[in-house]
């Protein structure tokens, strides 16, 4: 069957490089025609409907079965719905085998299709085909994803590792569709999402505003969002509020609306199909476990309009349109329905609109340029926010239209106010600004899913019984037990089939706080420990933590004892794990969250000057001192003596020298640069707390602890030559009587202003406020001042002026060639950032710095021998059930050389025999010989022949009809030497033979004396 699949399956490659720009309107194509002249690429293959195992079934891939459902009926019938589908195609050298499970869950039971003139509804109906599908290629599970549509023929993606590749069918509208038959299946369209992106990198359409003018490169061509006010959501928070991706299942109830430009490029006939096909899509990617959510996006109403609506204003102005959408969709909004009853008017209830239109839109004019989408962040639980405007470009239009539901999700694009999609983070995802060929939009970054999760989390916190409507949209339903209810904390137990914990998300929360037994193990230590019995590279080591730099310090980082080297042994510690040893830190889910002094993770209690959690910092003193004295021949000096129980110990040289500080117990055991020994500088564990020692290259040396100290301690100096001086200062304890506050005042302050968060094109300085004390200005915690009188945190921007230009450098896109030497080629653009999220384009000229190469050879590695087989030799035999045979070789890729059978792969040998035939053979046939000598001399007698029944082989047969059996034997006459009798009385038989009956009988008259003597017996015979 293999064999016969690829007999029947080509790939048609169009390669059409775009030299020059396109039009303004390089996306208001007419026709799919037209659109595939657009594309960087694309292939045609015909896929082929198979069983599990890829076994062949049958050329129709489309639904034929009709199997449809009203919106109120029970869950489909198995018998009219095929609810596993499998499929084959090849394209761009792949095979791909597709194993697909039917997705009814994204269209609500309520689900209506509803088509508008001018004056409103005219009509509408709810029925469904059932023939959207969702799955991955077979034996692939975990690495591919497909949402694929069988309404028309195949319709929708498929997603590898490497690549995303749309597919739909070949209308039979272009030149190359006559080249092909479709009694053997129906060719489909397949090309790459990278076959898109090379739209916009040509594209020079004067938009004054749009992303593709500030960044160069936007999101799936372009996508921009509006911020009406600003969000609280920032990364700071984020992190911190980050939970295990386990989460309440959510629903969203969609409203698509299709213009009627749509209804004009797409037909009546395809546009429910069509847009339908592009939600499954939407839908799959909201079921993505990357969300960290369980976000069910459910088509709830699908409205088309086949003519202008009064009070609804589409253009080419995507603000105008996108402002006029959101005021008509709340205007026809259900307020009927509280989500689990359809309501009397049959209109289902909506959370989100979603505009899908023909018109080339731009964010800020009524004319055409690189805007696709448009949405208000956040907006999901207002309902005259919740809805966005998306430009149709095709099946990627899928991908648009869940960027812009995530910024009414509160999801700001990857790289704008957080880290993803920076340099040393996370690649962009989903929600990236700017795509490149290493994007995966099939998936969602970290930051989305932070965005989403907090976004829900304030959507439930918000819900009380006394929460105002606008807060959270009372339709935003969540799905228990087949039973709607409104949002809020529901509990449940976890569940789901692998990428989904269902159920009440979870929270973290401080436990066992107390310190430790004196001579516990360090739990760090105890974890790398746990490898001492696992082969590293095939020998066994002792682990210990390693506290080195240059580490994630929520990584198990283990250098093996004895041995001068470290590795990962585990990408995250055990909930818990203390993040360093000097910080009360711990690792969750492998990244570190902040624990304040009172052992409380999140919590915002601080150590006062004295390190007593939430102290007003009078049970301590501060001690500080100078220290210039010198000995005349050098050597070891006193310094000052620490007393146990001191904390915040600072000691530092006033400048750079050729002495060394050093330290030493009371008993004259060095710890550090002792016995004039100098040591690397590094972190020493010292008298129950970590003595840091630097010794920078340009500054002078320091020794720093946080304390407090388990014994008294000695600061010593070892002189080599005259001492500059020696600054230290730490806080001893000290025994009180009565309170502090008593004693002292305390004040808000502003804290210095802090770094500008950007060196150009705006930044931003804060001034935290904080609490001190007025005697010694030492921070204290916030609840020693008056909260009344704290004053608001100070801003202010810094560093507005743009930046100078840069060169941006796009991901090499796939050489050309996979060996033998092919070519890669990248965008490089000019840009100038200007603003903390706008960047304009400049001429080549305008970067100072070289330009880096947009073209270079690539995969200039030899080709493996591949197999190369000849011409079929012709069908024997010629009639009937037979084969072809060919010689199939083992070749140098230029062809030059040929190699042992053994060097090329078994597996991808072309066949080297195949059955064949010309045709039905012809059926066996009478033949007949030549007519023998008459059996008289004289007179008449007969003469014989053969007559044989044959196969068209020449073989002898027994199916030959006897009906139209030739005779085998015939009446003859041969001339008599004398003149011949007249009369024929003179023919009879001799009297005296009396057994003329029995020559007749046996046949015997053929012969010369029978026939003579029984004359008139044979005659005729």
């Amino acid at each position: 069957m293999e064999i016969l699949w690829k007999t029947l399956t080509w790939i048609l490659s169009l390669i059409m490089a775009s030299s020059e720009c396109h039009s303004d309107h390089r996306l208001s194509y007419s026709s799919q025609e037209e659109f595939l002249t657009y594309l960087e690429h694309y292939q045609l293959t015909i896929p082929i409907r198979v069983d599990q195992n890829g076994a062949f079934l049958s050329f129709t891939v489309k639904n034929d079965k009709h199997s449809r459902r009203r919106r109120s009926m029970d869950p489909i019938d198995p018998q009219q719905a095929v609810s596993k589908l499998f499929f084959k195609l090849s394209a761009y050298g792949k095979h791909f085998h597709l194993n697909l499970t039917l997705n009814t869950d994204f269209v609500s039971k309520y689900f209506t299709v509803e088509y508008w003139g001018k004056d409103g509804p005219q009509w509408k109906h709810d029925f469904l085909d059932n023939c959207h599908y969702t799955g991955y290629l077979q034996d692939q599970r975990s690495t591919t994803k497909v949402a694929l549509s069988n309404c028309i023929g195949l319709h929708g993606v498929i997603a590898t590792e490497d690549e995303e590749y749309f597919i739909e069918p070949l209308k039979n509208t272009t030149e190359d569709s006559k080249h092909f038959s479709y009694e053997n299946g129906h060719p489909h369209v397949i090309y790459k999402k990278s076959a898109l992106q090379q739209w916009h990198l040509y594209d020079h359409s004067h938009c004054g505003v749009s992303d593709l003018t500030r960044s160069g490169k936007p999101w799936w061509l372009n996508d921009t969002s509006t911020f009406p006010y600003s969000l609280t959501i920032n990364e700071t928070n984020i992190r911190h509020r980050q939970k295990r991706s386990v989460s309440i299942e959510r629903f969203v109830e969609t409203l698509v609306v299709a213009d009627k430009m749509m209804v004009g490029y797409h037909g009546r006939k395809d546009i429910e199909h069509y847009i339908l096909s592009v939600m499954n899509i939407v839908a799959k990617l909201y079921r993505d476990s990357s969300l960290g959510n369980v976000v069910n996006i459910i088509v709830a109403r699908l409205i088309v309009l086949t003519e202008d609506q009064p009070n609804l204003e589409i253009n080419h102005h995507a603000d105008k349109s996108l402002d006029s959408f959101c005021k008509w969709q709340k205007s026809i909004l259900s307020h009927q329905s509280d989500g689990n009853t359809i309501p009397e008017n049959g209109i289902a209830h909506h959370d989100n609109a979603v505009l899908i239109t023909r018109y080339d839109i731009c964010t800020y004019k009524n004319k055409p340029c690189g805007t696709l989408g448009l949405a208000s962040v956040a907006g999901m639980c207002e309902p005259e926010r919740s809805c966005s405007i998306n430009e149709d470009i095709g099946l990627g239009s899928a991908f648009t239209i869940a960027h812009e539901i995530g910024h009414n999700f509160g999801m700001n694009h990857d790289g704008i106010g957080n880290s993803c999609g920076t340099k040393g983070h996370e690649a962009a995802k989903l929600m990236a600004a700017h795509i490149t060929a290493n994007t995966n939009p099939f998936s969602w970054s970290a930051c989305s899913r932070d965005y989403i999760t907090s976004f829900l989390e304030k959507c439930a916190e918000s819900s009380g019984a006394s929460a105002k409507a606008t807060a959270v949209s009372p339709t935003v339903f969540q799905q228990l037990r087949g039973h709607y209810v409104k949002l809020g904390i529901l509990k449940k137990g976890p569940s789901g089939g692998g990428k989904y914990c269902l159920g009440e998300r979870k929270r973290y929360r401080s436990c066992n706080t107390d310190p430790c037994p004196l001579g516990s193990r360090d739990f760090r230590e105890k974890q790398c420990a746990d490898f001492d019995n696992m082969p590293f590279r095939g020998k066994y080591y002792n682990w210990k933590p390693y506290t080195g730099g240059g580490v994630k310090p929520c990584a198990l980082n283990c250098l093996a004892e004895g041995y001068n080297f470290y590795t990962e042994r585990a990408p995250a510690v055990i909930d818990g794990t203390q993040c360093n040893a000097d910080s009360l830190d711990i690792c969750i889910n492998g990244e570190c969250k902040h624990v304040g002094c009172d052992n409380i993770l999140g919590s915002d209690a601080r150590e006062d000057r004295c390190r007593v959690c939430g102290g007003d910092g009078s049970t301590c003193d501060a001690i500080e001192g100078f220290f210039n004295d010198s000995l005349p021949r050098g050597g070891y000096m006193e310094v000052v003596q620490i007393p146990r129980g001191s904390v915040h110990i600072e000691v530092r040289e006033v400048a750079m020298s050729k002495n060394y500080i050093a330290l030493k117990s009371e008993g004259d055991d060095y710890y550090i640069n002792g016995a004039w020994t100098i040591d690397w500088p590094r972190k020493f564990d010292v008298a129950g707390t970590a003595f840091h020692y630097k010794r920078p290259t340009d500054e002078p040396e320091s020794l720093e602890a946080l304390g407090p100290t388990s014994e008294n301690l000695i600061v010593m100096v070892l002189l080599q030559e005259q001492n500059l001086g020696i600054r230290y200062k730490f806080n001893v304890p000290i025994t009180r009587t009565g309170s502090g506050d008593n004693e002292v005042g305390f004040t808000w302050n502003h804290q210095p202003w802090s770094e500008c968060s950007a060196t150009c094109a705006g930044g931003v300085q804060r001034q935290e406020v904080v609490c001190k004390r007025l005697d010694d200005n030492s921070i204290v915690q916030n609840n020693y001042c008056d909260p009344d009188s704290k004053p608001p945190e100070n801003q202010r921007t810094c560093n507005t002026e743009p930046c100078p230009p840069e060169w941006f450098i796009g991901d090499w896109l796939e050489c050309s060639k996979t060996c033998d030497g092919g070519m890669r080629t990248r965008a490089v653009l000019c840009i100038r950032k200007i603003g903390p999220s706008e960047e304009e384009t400049l001429d080549y000229s305008g970067c100072l710095t070289h330009r880096p190469v947009e073209k270079e050879p690539c995969n200039n590695q030899s080709c493996p021998p591949q197999w190369v087989a000849l011409d079929w030799s012709e069908c024997t035999p010629k009639c009937g059930p037979g084969f072809k045979h060919r010689i199939v070789l083992c070749k140098s890729s230029d062809l030059s050389k040929t190699f042992p059978a053994a060097q090329c792969s078994e597996e991808s040998k072309p066949p080297v025999r195949i059955r064949c035939s010309l045709g039905r053979c012809p059926p066996p046939r009478w033949v007949t010989g030549d007519w023998g000598q008459c059996s008289a001399q004289c007179g008449l007698g007969q003469q014989m022949r053969t007559v044989q029944c044959l196969s068209y082989t020449g073989q002898a047969s027994g199916d030959c009809p006897e009906t139209v059996r030739p005779p085998s034997m015939q009446q003859c006459e041969s001339k008599c030497d004398s003149t011949p009798i007249s009369n024929t009385e003179e023919c009879k038989d001799v009297n005296k033979v009396a057994y003329c009956p029995l020559v007749l009988k046996f046949k015997f008259c053929s012969r010369a004396y029978f026939r003579q003597m029984c004359c008139k017996t044979c005659q005729g015979h």
